[in-house]
């Protein structure tokens, strides 16, 4: 689906049949439902199609109908993307419904979580043993006797290439349509009988706006980096003349913003620099055009210029390193008014992807974003920027083990942004920023925050950074080839506020960063909580995760048993699903096949098993999801989920195409085409 959002009908659906919109945390969706801030001077894009089956929908919006903003009087508060959220549990009026919480631990959770979850490895390897009790060696990195069931290159070729090809050639339906696209660049080979490029180009001219955008990203999503499709990605972001004579029209912004994304996806996975080039030439001039007003076309360039992935110890890269950085400080630094901060957030996180700790440059900009979170220019005051800086600073500092660290200074200063930012969100961050950078005395900070901070507000992302800190170790030790065993007194201290927690949102962030930090004296305690409390279906799916992240494979009848019982409760269903694919258990797949083949199914299960599939499936879920796809009864929905799960299923990937985008994004600071919940690149399976 597009690549996967569900339209209304399944968003009612689900809402009827589960009690609970499918586009939850941990299932298909994977951000905040409704970020996006009014476009200044006016109302917001409006996509021009809706949602399809690729893009979950958060909330019922209409085909044409703008992104939802908040009605000048009266109706459901929604948090701005600046200040303090409301409290939890306060709705802003009596009888309002609760509007998300997006500074919730969640969010950043499921935007990341794809390098800490390892689930291609664990699926594809077919797990450990059956009853083997490794110790635990991190996300992805256990060993032992495996059944090898990644889908074989014939069985891409000869059979899920032609099936998607056959089902996109013999519909208009824009939702099998932009599913059978995503799904086809994901596997990114072409076939004997056809070429990906020309698949996607044909599609460019159609007259539904999602069908087009959408094929502006497949070409990009795809990878191959030939010259022809570098163009026409760069003449469409351009709004060219060669692409007005392809597109039949002018190229409009959505369209234009997709192509950049494309074209910066494209660029992150080649290794020929005059790819990369052509790409950034691309992004400078969209950037530095002030005759461009739309703020998700400065976004696109901007995160576009973060994907290229340029070969930092490679000499002949360096002048173009140099100039895309050049580029994205000189945009940053410009005084362009309070209304354009939202997009020059985007600025440092773009810049770290760019040039990690190490590069030549790195202190200087520790130095501006240190500053900038400061706040010592006052006339550039912006949440937006403020909390881009902390998880900036996060990707750029050294541990903090004591008074000499070459970086202590930065740890402070994001100690004292977390005790006196007027910022919710800023403050998170910072908090998560300290468990990425790590270090003595940034875990005693988090550690004293995890026993006397605010319960369900605080405590929460303090785990988390303990879990994230922990977890970055034990890849740092491996790395060097050291032994690394788990921190046992982290463990025992995470261990103790789990016993006590009573709040579902601080015992699901404690469930994740046991299980990073491999603390296996805690799986009791997590089973028992499981298995005594599953109708906290969140709580449950991240108690779930954390069992698999530590390699409990102690754990995996509990979950079995688990996953039974959540059949109308999607969130749970498939995180479950998905921590027994992340242990290995064949059984999962299994499940999910026999109820696929099960006539009676509603539509709003039939997506949980398919998007369940597409995660942990392997080559024995490709004959049953053809059926689907094939099979004309079942309706364009179902047949679109099929898509985007054998996409997901045959992806040549370790990750989401997704996750070179998402990871560290300061998704508070969001445009209509990042994310909205429904029709953003980051909506979108």
């Amino acid at each position: 689906m597009r690549p996967c959002t569900l339209r209304n009908v399944l968003f009612a659906t689900a809402v009827a049949l589960l009690g609970t919109p499918l586009a939850a945390h941990g299932g298909v969706y994977r951000g905040p439902g409704d970020v996006v801030p009014p476009t200044p001077g006016g109302p917001p894009h409006p996509r021009g199609s809706g949602p399809s089956p690729g893009r979950p929908t958060g909330r019922p919006v209409g085909p044409s109908q703008p992104i939802p903003v908040p009605p000048p009087t009266g109706g459901v508060p929604r948090p701005s993307c600046g200040g303090n959220p409301p409290r939890p549990g306060s709705s802003g009026r009596r009888g309002s419904p609760l509007a998300d919480d997006l500074t919730d631990w969640t969010f950043w959770w499921e935007f990341n979580k794809h390098g800490f979850l390892g689930l291609r490895r664990a699926v594809h390897g077919g797990g450990p043993i059956t009853g083997c009790d490794d110790p635990w060696m991190g996300p992805g990195l256990r060993h032992g006797q495996r059944d090898h069931l990644e889908p074989t290159r014939g069985q891409i070729r000869n059979d899920v290439l032609p099936a998607l090809k056959r089902a996109l050639d013999t519909t208009e339906q824009r939702d099998i349509v932009s599913s059978c696209m995503i799904a086809m660049a994901r596997i990114g080979v072409d076939h004997p009988d056809f070429r990906l490029h020309d698949v996607f180009a044909r599609r460019l001219t159609r007259d539904n706006q999602e069908v087009r955008e959408t094929a502006a990203l497949a070409l990009g999503i795809a990878g191959i980096d030939t010259t022809e499709t570098v163009d026409l990605l760069a003449d469409l972001a351009l709004d060219a003349a060669r692409a007005r004579k392809i597109h039949g029209r002018h190229v409009n912004a959505r369209t234009r913003a997709f192509a950049l994304y494309g074209l910066g996806l494209l660029a992150h996975g080649s290794n020929d620099l005059a790819i990369k080039e052509r790409a950034f030439a691309t992004m400078a001039t969209v950037l530095n055009d002030d005759r461009v007003r739309d703020r998700n076309l400065k976004v696109a360039a901007i995160v576009g210029t973060g994907l290229l992935a340029f070969d930092r110890d490679d000499a002949a890269a360096a002048p173009r390193l140099d100039a895309a950085v050049h580029a994205l400080l000189h945009y940053y630094e410009r005084d362009l008014g309070a209304g354009e901060r939202l997009i020059q957030a985007h600025c440092p996180t773009a810049i770290v992807k760019l040039i990690g700790r190490e590069h030549a440059r790195s202190d200087e900009f520790r130095q501006r974003f240190a500053a900038e979170l400061a706040g010592e220019n006052r006339r550039r005051h912006s949440h937006d920027l403020a909390r881009s800086c902390a998880l900036a600073l996060g990707q750029l500092c050294e541990p903090f083990e004591d008074r000499f660290s070459r970086d202590a200074g930065y740890s402070e200063l994001l100690m004292s942004a977390f005790e006196e930012h007027k910022d919710a969100q800023t403050r998170y961050f910072a908090l998560l920023a300290l468990g990425q950078i790590g270090g003595t005395r940034n875990r005693k900070f988090l550690l004293r925050v995890l026993h006397t901070g605010h319960k369900a507000l605080e405590r929460p992302w303090a785990a988390l950074a303990l879990g994230v800190d922990a977890w970055q170790r034990h890849v740092d030790c491996e790395a060097h080839g050291q032994d690394c065993a788990p921190d046992r007194l982290l463990g025992d201290a995470l261990l103790t506020e789990l016993k006590q927690a009573r709040h579902p949102k601080l015992v699901g962030a404690l469930g994740i960063a046991l299980g990073l930090a491999g603390h296996r004296d805690a799986a009791p305690t997590m089973q028992f909580r499981l298995q005594r409390e599953p109708q906290k279906q969140e709580q449950a799916g991240y108690l779930c995760l954390g069992l698999a992240l530590m390699n409990e494979r102690r754990a995996v009848g509990a979950i079995q048993t688990v996953m039974d019982a959540a059949t109308r409760r999607t969130r749970l269903f498939v995180q479950a699903a998905i921590a027994l694919g992340v242990l290995g258990d064949k059984s999962a797949a299994d499940r999910l096949h026999e109820r696929l083949r099960d006539q009676g199914q509603n539509l709003a299960t039939l997506a949980a098993v398919a998007g369940a599939l597409g995660k942990i499936g392997d080559r024995r879920s490709i004959a049953p999801l053809q059926r689907i796809l094939a099979d004309s009864a079942r309706g364009d929905l179902a047949r679109a989920f099929a898509a985007v799960a054998l996409g997901a299923v045959a992806d040549r990937a370790e990750f989401p195409w997704h996750a070179a985008i998402s990871a560290n994004i300061n998704y508070r600071a969001a445009v209509e085409t990042l994310t909205n919940g429904h029709s953003g690149v980051l909506d979108i399976l």
